[in-house]
């Protein structure tokens, strides 16, 4: 256990390194984003036009969007398309001959990538709150450490579920497109299109059993300041239950796909 732990640090350092030297994705990546924040914009001009939401103000969707800005960079993943690429190239054979776990090696190289993205983006969201007024967190000690288990907990789900679907590759030519469209329709569960408060009852009541929202609509409502103790445990319960579900959905799943596995491409 200590040489694999030893094996993930080294995996996430050199990932990070390697993020760097390539300054031009490195930039699409922070481009990435200003995604949240155009859909800041299109709330604000529909309160500036319609009016606010029922317990929203403009105030509050900045804070709510300049929070998904910085977690976007945290909590999501983009695993699938390696696993895909090598798995329909023949590098996933060489993987599997590393002493890491396909799945670690995964991990770290999406990790360390994104710690470099965290450590451009983080910077600018701390300035932005102690300049903007707008942008008023007010987190306690509790709160924040809140916060940050939330984060875990997304980046744990998100990853563990795309590893997840990646394995469909055994079987599939098609599992990216399987993935967009799993996750294009999560992202209305999600709270990426708009915060689940102010969706319909029906679908905020379902995806709050869905595993979409811990991914980025449940820390960001708990940055916030929107939740309450019983709501918190409630999606912390939520995370932990879907984790557990993808974690025994992809070892009964993993040994099966190695073994249809054959090594092709060069």
């Amino acid at each position: 256990m200590a040489e694999t732990v030893a094996s993930i640090a080294a995996l996430t350092r050199a990932a990070a390194t390697t993020a760097t030297a390539y300054r031009g994705r490195l930039l699409a990546g922070l481009l990435t984003t200003f995604f949240p924040l155009l859909l800041m914009a299109v709330w604000l001009t529909v309160v500036a036009t319609s009016g606010p939401p029922r317990g929203w103000t403009a105030p509050d969707f900045i804070s709510y969007y300049a929070a998904a800005s910085l977690l976007w960079h945290l909590s999501g993943q983009n695993v699938i398309w390696q696993w895909d690429e090598d798995i329909r190239g023949g590098d996933f054979s060489i993987r599997l001959l590393r002493p890491v776990h396909p799945f670690w090696q995964y991990a770290a190289n999406d990790l360390g990538q994104r710690l470099v993205m965290l450590g451009l983006a983080a910077p600018v969201f701390v300035a932005a709150t102690l300049v903007l007024p707008q942008l008023g967190y007010h987190l306690t000690a509790v709160r924040l450490l809140a916060t940050v288990v939330a984060v875990l907990l997304a980046y744990a789900v998100s990853i563990t579920m795309a590893s997840l679907v990646a394995l469909l590759g055994f079987w599939s030519t098609q599992t990216t497109n399987l993935w967009m469209l799993w996750w294009g329709l999560g992202s209305f569960a999600s709270g990426w299109i708009a915060p689940l408060e102010v969706m319909p009852g029906w679908l905020r009541s379902t995806a709050e059993w869905l595993p979409f929202r811990t991914t980025m609509g449940f820390p960001v409502e708990l940055m916030t300041g929107r939740l309450s103790a019983a709501e918190t445990a409630f999606g912390f319960a939520v995370g932990l239950g879907w984790l557990a579900l993808f974690t025994v959905l992809y070892l009964v799943v993993w040994k099966p796909g190695v073994r249809r596995h054959q090594a092709v491409g060069g």
